[in-house]
């Protein structure tokens, strides 16, 4: 393959995500179809299907360019200086600052969860490793004292859970609320709460034993 073919093939395989993260998001998986992707993409029908084997394979790909960079954020927080709960903090700040950038991706990661389907097993991969991570600090916190006893797994469903749920029902927000998290003021104001709310949940209680 020339270079400029290869160029050609992974800019496709760019549009083609980019795509699918759009009408995934809109339609979910079952509805859009891969006449409508390919479309929105600017590529032949069969692209799909040489790039990513399957409309599957494409949603995979969709889900894990998003989430990969988000790991990294958060693998970067854990092996940041300072006691275990100021590093859960610091991934709790990963998470908001990566959701600024990628506002859909719970959507589209939950949207086939809250179906009752299973999500692509490199998705559960990566989720599993920023368990393990957010796991292995609330170990971490009962060792130095800065963490109160509690599940591990637990504890790191509920640090990730605040900004999730948040910039999942950031539309209902701006109704409700009212509050735009897309104004800086709004999401600082969010972040800063949730920040109080997952730190008052995760230090030890005075009086306590460590």
């Amino acid at each position: 393959m020339s270079e400029s073919s290869a160029d050609s093939g992974a800019a496709t395989r760019t549009e083609l995500i980019a795509a699918g993260r759009k009408l995934f998001g809109r339609r979910g998986f079952d509805g859009a179809s891969i006449r409508a992707i390919t479309k929105e993409a600017g590529a032949n029908l069969g692209a799909v299907t040489y790039h990513f084997g399957s409309k599957h394979g494409l949603y995979s790909a969709v889900l894990e360019e998003g989430l990969r960079p988000m790991a990294a954020r958060v693998q970067a927080a854990a092996a940041s200086e300072g006691t275990a709960l100021e590093r859960m903090l610091r991934i709790v700040e990963a998470y908001f600052e990566h959701f600024q950038a990628r506002p859909d991706l719970p959507h589209l990661l939950l949207q086939e969860v809250a179906a009752g389907k299973q999500p692509p097993d490199v998705v559960v991969d990566i989720l599993r490793g920023i368990r393990e991570t957010i796991a292995s600090l609330q170990v971490e916190g009962e060792a130095d004292g800065s963490v109160r006893p509690g599940h591990p797994t637990l504890t790191a469903l509920t640090v990730v859970s605040q900004p999730v749920f948040l910039t999942l029902v950031s539309p209902l927000l701006r109704v409700v609320g009212p509050v735009d998290l897309s104004e800086p003021k709004a999401r600082r104001t969010a972040l800063e709460h949730t920040l109080a709310f997952v730190r008052a949940g995760l230090e030890p209680r005075e009086g306590s034993k460590s």
